[in-house]
């Protein structure tokens, strides 16, 4: 129990990260900066592995990173659920497994962001699904932690 609640802690927080680095890139005008091409330039940085060195493009850059680190950790976190399906809570697996679906989807509007060169509409639906996918998780954490 206790590594999935760890596991579970991690994503909450590197998803808490995501969210405002993925804020400041929106509010600061950096989307964009490591390229609108894909997949050339996503999830690379202008098609490089290392950003350009200007604040906007290692912001932006971060954030990409940050959100392969919190997909990587919530992957890591409904398998830890999975396999241990019969000791954890179902509304927790539920909700972590609505977060993975979430985050599928918020790869693929990621991708539309990029290839749309930042529509608003595709922006306001990355967000959303943000949003998604952070409060599925915080919610899969409070039924955990409270259940342990």
């Amino acid at each position: 129990m206790q590594g999935r609640n760890t596991l579970l802690a991690a994503s909450v927080v590197l998803l808490f990260l995501l969210l405002v680095v993925g804020a400041y890139v929106t509010a600061a005008g950096y989307g964009g900066l490591c390229g609108l091409n894909t997949p050339e330039d996503w999830p690379l940085c202008n098609g490089q592995l290392i950003p350009p060195p200007d604040i906007g493009s290692i912001v932006e850059y971060t954030h990409r990173i940050l959100a392969s680190l919190s997909g990587l950790f919530l992957i890591l976190t409904a398998v830890a659920f999975w396999k241990a399906r019969e000791f954890s809570p179902a509304a927790a697996r539920r909700l972590v497994y609505l977060a993975v679906g979430a985050v599928v989807v918020e790869i693929v509007i990621g991708g539309i962001v990029v290839n749309t060169g930042l529509s608003p509409l595709a922006v306001t639906m990355h967000q959303a699904f943000a949003l998604l996918v952070f409060g599925s998780t915080v919610a899969a954490a409070a039924v955990s932690f409270r259940e342990s």
